[in-house]
C-alpha cells in the first residue's frame, strides 16, 4: 500500500468511525483531570521540594500545554492554598476524571479497532489504571530532563533550542506509547504500536505551533479573559483527542487489520 493510499485508508476511518465526535468527550475529561492533578502535585511537590517546584511545574507546563491552557494552569497554581481538604478533594476527582477518561478512550480504540470483547468494566478500569501510571511517569520524565535542560547548565550548550525540541518530541513519545500499546483491544507488538505514537507525537508539536500562530491574531476576535482562555483550551483539547484517535486509525492502517472493517 502506497502512503497516498495509506493516508486515504486513515481518513477512511477518521470519518466512518466518528472520530471527532469520540475526541468531543476526550476534551471534556482531560480539562476536567488537569486541575485536580495539578492541585495535587503541587501540594506533594511543595512539601517534597519547596516554593521552588512550583514554580518549576508551571514553567515546564508551558512546554506542551497551549498558550491559554499555560495561562489556566498558571492561575490555578498560583491560587491553589494547598489545603488537605483540597487534596482530598483533588485525589476524588482526579481518580474519577481520570478513569472516566481512559476508560473512555477504551472505548474509542475499541470503535476504531471494531472489535468489542467482552472485557467487562474491571478489564477496562486496569487497563485505565496501568495507562494512567505509564503516562504520569512519562510526563514526569519529560519534565525532568525539560528542567534539567534548562538549567544554567546548559545555557551556552550549541544548538539547545533545537536539543531541547527533540527531547520534548521523544518525552511525548515515551507519553503516547501506552496509549497505542495497552489500550487497543487487540493484542500489540512495540512495532505496531508505534507508528500512531510518532504521528500523535508530531502532531502534538504540530498542534502547539498551529495554535500559537492562531493565538498571535486572536484578540481581534474577543477571545480574551478567563472565558476565552478556557474556550480555546477545550479546543486545543479537542483538536488533541482527534490527532490521539487518529494515530490509533494510524496503526489500524499500517497494521493492516481495517481490511475486514473498512
Amino acid at each position: 500500500m502506497s502512503v497516498t493510499e495509506s493516508a486515504r485508508s486513515v481518513i477512511d476511518v477518521v470519518q466512518e468511525r466518528n472520530i471527532t465526535f469520540l475526541a468531543a468527550s476526550f476534551a471534556y475529561y482531560a480539562f476536567v483531570s488537569l486541575f485536580p492533578l495539578l492541585i495535587l502535585a503541587l501540594t506533594v511537590g511543595t512539601l517534597l521540594g519547596g516554593k521552588e517546584f512550583s514554580t518549576m511545574l508551571i514553567d515546564a507546563s508551558k512546554q506542551f500545554l497551549s498558550k491559554e491552557g499555560s495561562a489556566i494552569v498558571d492561575r490555578t497554581l498560583t491560587n491553589s492554598s494547598g489545603s488537605a481538604g483540597a487534596s482530598i478533594v483533588s485525589v476524588i476527582l482526579l481518580v474519577w476524571s481520570s478513569l472516566k477518561l481512559f476508560r473512555g478512550l477504551v472505548i474509542s480504540f475499541e470503535e476504531v479497532y471494531q472489535r468489542f470483547p467482552d472485557t467487562g468494566i474491571v478489564e477496562q478500569v486496569k487497563k485505565g489504571l496501568v495507562t494512567l501510571l505509564a503516562v504520569v511517569l512519562g510526563i514526569a520524565l519529560m519534565v525532568g530532563i525539560g528542567t534539567v535542560l534548562g538549567s544554567s547548565l546548559f545555557v551556552n550548550v550549541p544548538h539547545i533550542g533545537t536539543i531541547a525540541s527533540v527531547v520534548l518530541l521523544l518525552g511525548l513519545v515515551f507519553v503516547f506509547f501506552p496509549l497505542y500499546y495497552v489500550l487497543p483491544p487487540v493484542d500489540m507488538s512495540f512495532r505496531e504500536a508505534l507508528p500512531g505514537t510518532i504521528f500523535a507525537a508530531l502532531g502534538w508539536l504540530v498542534l502547539q505551533a498551529g495554535f500559537q500562530l492562531f493565538l498571535g491574531g486572536a484578540g481581534k476576535y474577543g477571545l480574551t479573559g478567563i472565558l476565552g482562555a478556557i474556550i480555546v483550551f477545550l479546543t486545543w483539547l479537542y483538536f488533541a483527542g482527534i490527532i490521539i484517535l487518529a494515530g490509533a486509525a494510524v496503526n489500524l492502517v499500517v497494521a493492516d487489520r481495517s481490511a475486514a472493517a473498512i
